[in-house]
């Protein structure tokens, strides 16, 4: 049996701004509007060099950003952890399309020799790990998983098996997202999966699609003992993990992929389904994905699976940083015993029969919760997290 891992610290950028506990208020209210999601109050000369700014793309300043802020919440330096035993896994999607934009239009209007030299390295989508483990000085593991929505519950997943495996001390995990180009907009709206509204509206009678987010969140995971010993505030524990994939559409889940991964989940966690109190829904908003998510939540809950939300919501869709910000808000679940609302304005879908957090945010107690994350690709994931009791 490896160790246990503990979540310690928490840092996101995003529409919302940097501040972690104005994040979690904004989420909290899911005030009755459109969702508005470009990230505008954040100066990434806070955290970088200009020459670092200049050097990379939006969704590596993300990262860089939300990393610093999350150690900075679990009051650990990067000094304090062993070069070889500090790591960073991250996700994203896409990678840099502000940066290839730019040049394209540079390589149009003045030719191939005024095209950037830097853009061969921004344009990377590992140099997002790269910049931030290089900005730590960790030398231990560092990688960017690209498995489209999923890929932050899959960082965060694989941090947790590095630190109980014992192989490093500290990870720094989740995900990170630039904005989405008009081109890639014009497919998905035309992929017919984009709200036309502007509103998401997660299991909702009047959903009609996502809008898309930009953004990054990220957990700083360490040994329990560790994070204990040294008197750290601890948010939650990572219990267990699951990952499977539909192997069949490339764009329509499947359902049972779904109920594979959550009931590998809660195996690894050595959870009960009955134990669980609450489920951070990927919840996108679609026709299709929130009915194959909640038929899959009641093939592994039965008649009444625990509270239900989504916080894209609030959010948006993240994309390759959506299951980060997912398990973000898992955690702050666990740790205040509160569940984010889907608004006082939503109109639940009665043919999906979700017991969904409508009105107010909704009180718990404390017990098991289940981070749902599913893929372009038939990727799934899936994380609980709970209390870090004693046992």
């Amino acid at each position: 049996m490896g160790r246990r891992v503990a979540i310690t610290g928490l840092g996101q950028v995003s529409c919302a701004g940097t501040d972690l506990d104005r994040f979690w208020r904004w989420l909290c209210e899911a005030a009755p509007a459109p969702v508005s999601t470009p990230v505008t109050d954040f100066d990434p000369r806070a955290f970088q060099t200009a020459k670092e700014v200049r050097r990379s793309d939006p969704f590596a300043r993300y990262a860089v950003a939300a990393s610093r802020l999350a150690l900075a919440d679990a009051d650990l330096t990067a000094a304090a952890v062993e070069p070889r035993r500090g790591a960073v896994v991250l996700s994203t999607v896409y990678g840099a399309l502000e940066s290839l934009d730019r040049e394209a239009a540079v390589l149009t209007t003045d030719g191939a020799d005024a095209v950037s030299p830097n853009l061969s390295v921004a344009a990377c989508e590992n140099i997002a790990a790269a910049m931030v483990s290089a900005g730590l000085g960790w030398r231990g593991p560092s990688k960017v998983l690209v498995t489209a929505c999923a890929g932050g519950t899959h960082a965060i997943a694989e941090a947790a098996d590095l630190v109980a495996a014992g192989r490093v001390d500290a990870v720094v995990a989740g995900g990170t997202q630039g904005a989405i180009n008009p081109l890639l907009m014009a497919s998905y709206r035309n992929l017919r999966v984009l709200s036309p509204s502007g509103w998401v509206r997660p299991f909702d009678v009047r959903r009609d699609g996502f809008v898309f987010a930009e953004g990054a969140a990220v957990l700083v995971l360490e040994a329990l003992d560790a994070a204990r010993a040294r008197g750290a505030r601890i948010y939650a524990e990572v219990l267990g993990s699951g990952h499977t994939n539909d192997a069949a559409s490339l764009v329509s889940p499947s359902g049972s992929g779904a109920v594979e991964c959550i009931e590998a989940a809660l195996d690894d966690a050595g959870v009960d389904a009955a134990d669980v109190v609450h489920v951070n829904a990927h919840g996108t908003g679609t026709l299709v994905n929130d009915l194959r998510e909640a038929e899959a939540l009641h093939a592994v809950f039965g008649t009444r699976p625990p509270a239900t939300t989504s916080i894209k919501r609030s959010l948006g869709h993240a994309a390759g940083a959506s299951g980060a910000f997912e398990a973000l808000a898992a955690a702050l679940t666990v740790h205040h015993g509160i569940v984010p609302s889907l608004g006082s304005d939503a109109e639940p879908d009665q043919e999906l029969d979700l017991d969904l957090v409508v009105g107010p945010s909704r009180r718990i107690e404390p017990g098991p919760v289940l981070s749902n994350s599913f893929g372009l690709g038939g990727h799934n994931g899936c994380l609980v997290v709970g209390p870090a009791t004693d046992r």
